[in-house]
């Protein structure tokens, strides 16, 4: 079973621009962040340990990110906070990120907004 105590941020995506932000918002706040680009990496981490929140970067590759969506949508017992973001003009993929069973869907500008306030709120709800 997999160890759910840690304090982890885990980021879904192949861009690197967004794991910088994260980095920078989650770790004052005791958060290491792990980059996962392919379904494979995201497969052997969460079947090892349960990150504090899952963020979903709807910009990479489709599969990969429709795929981990439906894996931990398969895996959990105990719901792990997903948050996924993309840009504002595609209406359809947000869409599809809710369907998926995202807690939050924002497009990048309200992510980059939202993002300390969001982390902030993990760590209260697991404090």
């Amino acid at each position: 079973m997999p160890d759910s105590n840690n304090e982890t941020v885990l980021l879904v995506g192949q861009n690197l621009f967004f794991l910088g932000r994260v980095e920078v918002q989650a770790e004052p706040l005791g958060y290491e962040v792990q980059w996962a680009k392919t379904q494979s990496a995201f497969s052997e981490f969460y079947g090892s340990r349960r990150p504090a929140l899952v963020l979903v970067d709807l910009e990479g590759d489709e599969t990969i990110w429709t795929n981990v969506l439906q894996e931990m949508d398969h895996q959990d017992v105990e719901k792990v906070k997903v948050v996924a973001f993309g840009p504002h003009e595609d209406v359809a993929m947000l869409e599809r990120a809710r369907n998926l069973g995202c807690d939050i869907v924002l497009n990048k500008g309200e992510f980059n907004r939202d993002l300390p306030k969001i982390i902030e709120s993990v760590k209260a709800d697991s404090g």
